[in-house]
C-alpha cells in the first residue's frame, strides 16, 4: 500500500512539475524564453571603504511563451551584480516576466519542485502521519490569512493571535497524534503556556516600556510597532511550544503504557530529564531560526563597515527579542505539560 501511494505521490508530482512549466498561458503578464545572453559591457565599481563589486550589461534574447505575441523573439539589455542583491542572474532557458523594460524571473518551476520533494520525502519518513503533517500546514497557513482578513476588517490582533494559537494547536495535535489522552494534554499544556507566556511577557513590557527593543526593522509599518510585536512573539513562539508539550506528553504516554504501575514522582522525574535533553536543542532551533532570518542584512552591514555591536544594538534586538521569547515559552511547557501530562494519563490507571 504504501510503494502505491509513494508511486501515485511521484507521478502526481511529474505532472504538476510539467504542468508549472508549460502554464504560461495562465498568466496575463508577458513571459519570455531566454534562449541567447551577451555580455556587452563589464566594469568594476567601489565604495567609500574601498570594497569592490563587479557590474555588467547584457543582452538577453528570448522567446515570448504566451499572449498575442507568442512565438516572436525580443531582446532586452539588461544590467547585472555579482552579488545579485537587487537583480537576478540569468541562464539560457530561463523564463522571465517583462514588465516594461525590466525582467523579472519566473520561480513557481522552482517551488513547485522543492514542495513536491518535500511532500515525497516526508510521505517516505512519515508515511501517512507526515501527508497530515503537510494538511495541517496548509490548513494552519488559510487560518493565518483568515486572521490577518479579520485584523484589517477591525478585529483586535491580540485578540485573534490567541484564537489562532488554540485552532492551530488543536489542528496540528489532532492531525499528528489523533484525538487521544496526549492529545489532549498536550493541547492544554500549550493553552496553559501561551498563558503564562502572554502574562510574563505584558509584565515586562509593562516594567520596561520596550526599552532596549530597536524597532528599525519595522519602519514601514503604518500602525505602532507595540500593537504588532506581542501577537508578533506568541506565534513565532507556538510552533517550539507545542513541539515540547507534544513530545512530554508522548514519553509521559508511553511510559505508562509499558509499565502501569509507574509512579507520578517517577513520571514526573522522567518528565524533567526529557526537558532537560530537549530545552538546549529546541532553543538552539529558535535562535538559528531567527539569526538566519536577519542573517542577509547582518553580512550586508558587516561587510560594509557596521560594527558588530552597533548592529546588534540597532537591527537585530528585534530578533534576539523573538529568540527569548520563545526561550521563555518552552521552558515553561516543560513543568507545565508534565504536570498536566500525568494528571490526564494517570487518571483511571493504577499506580
Amino acid at each position: 500500500m504504501k510503494k502505491a501511494v509513494l508511486i501515485v505521490l511521484l507521478l502526481l508530482s511529474a505532472a504538476a512539475l510539467v504542468f508549472v512549466y508549460n502554464d504560461d498561458f495562465l498568466y496575463s503578464q508577458q513571459i519570455m524564453k531566454i534562449t541567447k545572453i551577451e555580455t556587452v559591457s563589464e566594469e568594476i565599481y567601489r565604495n567609500n571603504l574601498d570594497l569592490k563589486e563587479e557590474h555588467y550589461t547584457r543582452r538577453i534574447t528570448g522567446e515570448i511563451q504566451n499572449g498575442k505575441q507568442k512565438g516572436t523573439q525580443r531582446s532586452f539589455l539588461y544590467d547585472e551584480t555579482f552579488s545579485s542583491v537587487v537583480t537576478d542572474r540569468f541562464r539560457v532557458g530561463d523564463k522571465v516576466f517583462i514588465d516594461g523594460t525590466d525582467l523579472q524571473l519566473k520561480r513557481d518551476l522552482y517551488l513547485t519542485l522543492i514542495v513536491c520533494v518535500f511532500v515525497v520525502l516526508i510521505y517516505i519518513v512519515g508515511s501517512f502521519k507526515g501527508l497530515l503533517s503537510v494538511a495541517s500546514v496548509v490548513i494552519n497557513s488559510v487560518i493565518f490569512y483568515i486572521g490577518l482578513y479579520l485584523y484589517i476588517n477591525g478585529v483586535h490582533l491580540l485578540f485573534l493571535c490567541v484564537i489562532e494559537i488554540l485552532v492551530f494547536s488543536v489542528l496540528s495535535l489532532l492531525l499528528a497524534s489523533g484525538a487521544n489522552k496526549k492529545t489532549l494534554s498536550a493541547v492544554i499544556s500549550v493553552m496553559i503556556s501561551s498563558i503564562v507566556m502572554l502574562s510574563l511577557l505584558m509584565i515586562v513590557v509593562k516594567i520596561t516600556d520596550y526599552k532596549g527593543i530597536n524597532f528599525n526593522e519595522l519602519s514601514f509599518l503604518t500602525v505602532p510597532a507595540e500593537d504588532i510585536i506581542l501577537p508578533e512573539l506568541l506565534i513565532g513562539s507556538v510552533g517550539a511550544v507545542m513541539d515540547v508539550a507534544i513530545t512530554i506528553s508522548s514519553a509521559m504516554a508511553e511510559l505508562i503504557e509499558k509499565n502501569r504501575d509507574i509512579s507520578e514522582k517517577q513520571l514526573n522525574k522522567s518528565a524533567k530529564e526529557i526537558g532537560k535533553d530537549i530545552m538546549g536543542t529546541m532553543s538552539n532551533v529558535l535562535f538559528f531560526t531567527y539569526l538566519c532570518a536577519g542573517l542577509p542584512v547582518f553580512v550586508l552591514a558587516i561587510r560594509n563597515g557596521f560594527l558588530l555591536k552597533n548592529y546588534i544594538s540597532s537591527n537585530f534586538s528585534l530578533e534576539l527579542s523573538r529568540f527569548l521569547a520563545g526561550s521563555i515559552g518552552i521552558v515553561i511547557t516543560i513543568p507545565i505539560s508534565a504536570f498536566v501530562s500525568v494528571r490526564i494519563m494517570k487518571r483511571g490507571v493504577k499506580g
